[in-house]
């Protein structure tokens, strides 16, 4: 059986995991928020689409789904 795992990589080195994808982006997104790393609206909710649709944020954070056998 596959089962899947969530890898929460900042840029600056910090890794972490999750079970649950909901956590994982959870996460990641609150990470964004807190460091404010956006200049105005616009940018944080393209930032924010980004990690949606495409799994990361440039120069900030990626989500990466990882497989493994039980």
């Amino acid at each position: 059986m596959q089962n899947e795992f969530y890898v929460v990589d900042f840029d600056w080195g910090e890794t972490y995991f999750f079970r649950n994808k909901d956590n994982a982006f959870t996460f990641a997104k609150q990470g964004y928020l807190n460091a404010a790393p956006y200049n105005d609206d616009k940018e944080m909710e393209e930032d924010l689409a980004s990690l949606n649709e495409n799994y990361y944020i440039n120069g900030f954070v990626c989500v990466l789904v990882k497989g493994f056998e039980d």
